[in-house]
């Protein structure tokens, strides 16, 4: 099994964070946009979109973020990241959506913006406050996939930069998510940036 990869990315990142955190036997390859290397056509055979992450397990070549965590997930049931119960299972789908559908554009949204107004996304940590205010140490309760997903986007520079004071779970959650393996082992340290010369 072989995850292409930008680590750099929160779409990634939850991927790679996922294979680090639970040692998967999955091999890992960085791909290089110097060389367009997803623009290649061997690259183009395994995702049409000229994306990552992408998977490739033996005949299956799966793209989608998401997609890949819930593979993973079953194919490693001793991670016990993904229910398997019907009704588990639509849980951690409707959050796996809720991060695609309206965390990622919100955010993509505010990252755009020339006047950034961080408070945007206030409504939608407050769902997540109320998914984690009963005490959870995880969104599902157990840690799961949809941790991966969601954590991936707060941990970035602008999911730092939100307003977590009427969101405290959610804050405590995030540092506990951002603390684990996987997470730690995907920490991206960016050289610094060259001193001005003295003028």
């Amino acid at each position: 099994m072989l995850l292409y990869t930008f680590t750099i990315t929160p779409n990634n990142r939850k991927a790679e964070a996922f294979v680090k955190h639970f040692d998967l036997p999955v091999d890992i390859h960085h791909v290089s946009f110097k060389d367009r290397e997803t623009q290649s056509p061997e690259f183009l055979v395994i995702n049409p979109m000229a994306k990552v992450p992408a998977l490739v397990d033996d005949e299956l070549k799966l793209w989608e973020s998401n997609a890949i965590l819930t593979y993973l997930a079953t194919v490693f049931p001793q991670t016990h990241a993904l229910p398997m119960d019907p009704k588990g299972r639509a849980d951690a789908d409707r959050w796996l959506h809720w991060q695609s559908c309206h965390l990622m554009p919100a955010m993509g949204a505010l990252k755009q913006s020339d006047e950034k107004d961080l408070d945007s996304l206030t409504p939608l940590l407050k769902i997540l406050e109320g998914q984690l205010a009963d005490g959870r140490d995880y969104i599902l309760g157990e840690l799961s996939v949809v941790d991966f997903a969601i954590a991936a986007y707060l941990i970035t520079k602008l999911g730092r930069k939100l307003d977590y004071s009427a969101c405290p779970h959610v804050l405590a959650w995030r540092d506990r998510v951002e603390g684990l393996k996987g997470f730690v082992e995907t920490q991206v340290k960016m050289p610094p940036a060259p001193a001005q010369a003295a003028g």
